[in-house]
């Protein structure tokens, strides 16, 4: 019976660590390569975690195995305890930020790199030097799982779809605005939404700019404005701004992180666009981990609006 196999079947912690690595790789070679075992001392742990549990879980795929849903589920469940007792084993004598070289997994969309990643890497670089920042940019519909499993520590931003057991704590509140160059034609005047929607708009086409916002807005009141360029991020946003006569309409935080905001004339945007938080999450499962902790409260420190 399955409430016997923990019992009857004596499993390590090497053992779970290398089921866990197989259903992340889907390769026995370059498991046990990672582990630092041979190829048939891992295919036989398989043989073993097969006959104890009565299910194949790893079938042939075209470039390795593929994991059962047994395996899968399993995986879900050990991966977060293995992190903790990873955790225990490492904090024996707690936290030491100056003394630790731990790896941190961080998402943040591209104008999170923007805004908050330089100041982040000089606090880390000052206060923990020995410690290494991976910076990933999840898609929405992976956030949640991504905290749970592990393959992120903390995401950085406006998540409202992140539910389950994630916890999180705002440090910025934020509303939308039209930048434009300061000579530009409606530079001098105020902007209505006669004069928005006339005008030649820059976009930027990122789940964190605001675009599918402004274009419901604007659709809701049976309206339409002129987008004559449309980009996929924020990396030549200002160079085009200030040699253009459009108007971009972002996060206000997007535009005060340019290289010379005081090039531009910032305006409150003319449609009721929701204002919104801007948070750092992170997962129950991290509650007892110091290192999760004191990162997160230095980005809320650190970037928190005073």
């Amino acid at each position: 019976m399955l409430s016997d196999i923990y019992k009857t079947y004596n499993w390590t912690l090497a053992e779970l660590h290398a089921f866990c690595l197989i259903c992340e790789c889907q390769n026995l070679s370059q498991a046990a390569l990672r582990i630092g075992i041979s190829q048939s001392a891992i295919s036989l742990m398989v043989q073993r975690w097969r006959q104890a549990l009565g299910d194949p879980l790893f079938v042939r795929a075209r470039y390795g195995v593929a994991p059962t849903q047994i395996a899968i589920a399993l995986r879900e469940k050990l991966q977060p305890l293995l992190e903790e007792v990873g955790i225990a084993l490492t904090q024996t004598q707690g936290f030491n930020p100056a003394q630790s070289t731990r790896v941190f997994k961080v998402h943040m969309t591209d104008i999170g790199q923007l805004v908050f990643l330089p100041g982040l890497n000089n606090f880390v670089a000052k206060h923990a030097p020995g410690i290494r920042l991976v910076v990933k940019n999840l898609g929405w519909e992976a956030l949640e799982s991504g905290l749970s499993s592990g393959e992120i520590d903390v995401a950085i931003g406006s998540l409202p779809m992140i539910k389950g057991r994630v916890h999180s704590r705002a440090f910025r509140h934020e509303r939308y605005v039209t930048a434009m160059r300061k000579g530009h034609p409606l530079a001098k005047t105020e902007l209505d939404l006669a004069a928005f929607v006339a005008a030649d708009h820059l976009a930027i086409d990122a789940t964190s700019s605001g675009h599918s916002l402004v274009e419901n807005a604007l659709r809701a009141l049976d309206m339409r404005r002129n987008i004559s360029l449309t980009i996929p991020h924020y990396l030549a946003a200002e160079q085009i701004l200030v040699n253009s006569n459009y108007l971009l309409t972002v996060p206000n935080v997007a535009v005060l992180s340019f290289q010379d905001p005081a090039a531009l004339r910032i305006v409150p945007t003319p449609l009721a666009l929701p204002s919104f938080d801007v948070r750092v999450h992170w997962h129950e499962r991290s509650r007892q981990d110091e290192g999760v902790r004191w990162l997160r409260t230095a980005i809320s420190d650190l970037f928190e609006q005073r």
